[in-house]
């Protein structure tokens, strides 16, 4: 047993102190291409580019992942409020509200898929809209310095083509 689990250590520290093939981007670094070609350099802002738009779809499948929970809860609460409670006075309380076992099932299970549902709508269609605002942004300023046209570039203090 002892040396079942020290050869499992052994192992374990083996593989943490060999070097991972997995590393970080620097601004600049080389990317990995297909054997036999030449490592592809990529500048910053083609790295940022690509990073805005992989979190730029993560924030939209949430925002359909959110809607469609609203939409759950819509349709749980729904039939609940309409088939399966029915008020007892005329007062404007909830306490006057009486509902089936049915109609509690509905609500306690409708009413927080909606909540969470309108609260992930908001939270990620500000995520999604202000991460395509960034790479709308980042396109401009690739299209002004890409741009043929003459124009005065302040950080060279002088006219570029």
């Amino acid at each position: 047993m002892k040396t079942s689990i020290q050869s499992i250590l052994v192992l374990l520290c083996a593989s943490l102190a060999q070097p991972s093939s997995v590393s970080a981007h620097d601004p600049g670094t080389e990317v990995e291409s297909a054997p036999g070609q030449a490592p592809l350099r990529i500048s910053y802002d083609e790295y940022r580019r690509n990073e805005l738009e992989f979190l730029a779809k993560r924030a939209r499948i949430a925002l359909f992942s959110s809607s469609a929970a609203a939409a759950v809860g819509v349709a749980l609460v729904t039939p609940a409020a309409v088939n399966e409670c029915v008020r007892v006075a005329s007062s404007a309380s909830f306490d006057d509200v009486r509902c089936s076992l049915t109609g509690k099932t509905l609500l306690g299970i409708g009413i927080p898929m909606l909540a969470a549902g309108a609260v992930g709508i908001i939270i990620s269609a500000t995520m999604f809209g202000v991460r395509k605002g960034k790479i709308r942004n980042l396109e401009d300023r690739f299209a002004y310095e890409k741009s043929r046209a003459v124009r005065w570039d302040p950080s060279r203090t002088a006219f570029v083509f």
